[in-house]
């Protein structure tokens, strides 16, 4: 199947938590076919126990309105050499970021997000 989208974990944190940013990306989430990459999941689930909170109903949530890409082995040489070539100009690109933009890469999609860690770029929409 293909995917018009991968959805980063930061643009799920805005639309889970209701904010204006998160309205932004509202229409991509509720309506187009979208994935995220497992590494979103992660990251989020990270953020919900350092907040004390339940992920369980937002989990769901996200399972009922994207695909959740596994890493696979083309994803993880992608992003180690994604880290390198972008961390030049963009000294807080990471490796959860590579692994995102390659999950997006290898899937035909645009990555959207709300950190500006990641370059502008055809396939990245940057809010």
């Amino acid at each position: 199947m293909g995917y018009k989208y991968v959805i980063e974990s930061s643009a799920w944190a805005e639309y889970l938590g209701g904010t204006g940013k998160g309205e932004k990306v509202r229409q991509m989430i509720e309506h187009d076919v979208a994935a995220t990459s497992v590494i979103a999941i992660v990251e989020l689930a990270d953020k919900f126990q350092r907040e004390n909170q339940k992920f369980d109903t937002s989990l769901k949530f996200i399972k009922s309105r994207a695909a959740i890409i596994p890493i696979t082995e083309w994803i993880a040489l992608e992003a180690a050499r994604l880290k390198k070539e972008i961390r030049s100009k963009h000294p807080k690109f990471g490796i959860a970021d590579a692994l995102h933009l390659a999950t997006a890469m290898q899937e035909k999609a645009v990555l959207i997000t709300f950190d500006a860690d990641f370059p502008k770029d055809e396939n990245v929409m940057l809010f």
